[in-house]
């Protein structure tokens, strides 16, 4: 596995792999997926991100079948810190270390440097993945792409500024949904963007969840996707999923 700079005959494989992993693991319409790819991943704009002096494009490249294959990227920004604006992976050579090798070498070579990362939401898999490299959740943003807005959520180093953890209204003993009164778990939370959810049961004595309270806002109107992703519908709290694929890493 060789890890280098990205060179202007990369691009089409670098394309190839954003597409794909922009597929497999963000939550996105096709729609939204292709205009990402024709912003960020055409020929004009990665020529502008290998001219760019201010940003670093690296590259994991295989030797499969006697050929040099681009297996991953990943895209920093380099300031006062080292931002890490893309970072994506084949899906086919998840499980071989690909990411890790490209984070390992961006620590290298920017030592002096503190890494940041911005994430789009919709990346089901790289918020752990960089929490798993000691980064912190510290706040949101937005990125805008073809004139719409994606969420954002900003990584840094060292102590997170996020207060998620912490309910932001009181967490009542039941609740009143669909007509009757449901106890909520007090006892344990699950991790939400803003603040934690409690789990919402239909009666005294039942294991599986009737639904799930929001402690930002003090409301029950979660939806819950395939992906097990929270999402309170009247305040935006989001919770992505425990249970990461680490095949990702």
């Amino acid at each position: 596995m060789n890890v280098r700079f990205a060179e202007p005959g990369d691009r089409e494989q670098i394309r190839a792999i954003a597409r794909d992993s922009l597929r497999a693991s963000y939550s996105l319409s096709p729609e939204q997926i292709e205009m990402i790819l024709e912003e960020e991943f055409d020929d004009a704009s990665l020529d502008d991100l290998l001219d760019d002096a201010d940003t670093a494009v690296l590259v994991v490249e295989e030797t499969i079948d006697d050929t040099d294959t681009v297996r991953g990227f990943v895209t920093v920004e380099v300031g006062t810190e080292a931002t890490v604006r893309w970072l994506h992976v084949d899906p086919a050579a998840r499980g071989g270390g690909v990411a890790t090798a490209l984070l390992d070498r961006v620590r290298e070579r920017f030592s002096e440097t503190p890494i940041a990362a911005r994430i789009l939401d919709e990346a089901v898999e790289g918020g752990e993945f960089l929490e798993g490299f000691g980064l912190k959740r510290g706040g949101h943003d937005h990125l805008l792409v073809g004139g719409e807005e994606f969420a954002v959520t900003l990584f840094t180093e060292g102590q997170s500024t996020s207060t998620a953890n912490e309910p932001t209204v009181a967490v009542p003993e039941s609740v009143a949904v669909d007509g009757g009164d449901r106890p909520v778990d007090r006892d344990e939370s699950v991790p939400g963007s803003e603040a934690p959810f409690f789990t919402v049961y239909a009666g005294d004595g039942e294991e599986e969840a009737y639904g799930y309270f929001c402690s930002q806002c003090g409301g029950t109107n979660v939806s819950i996707d395939g992906l097990d992703r929270l999402e309170c519908g009247d305040c935006g709290n989001t919770h992505l999923a425990d249970e990461w694929d680490d095949a990702y890493l």
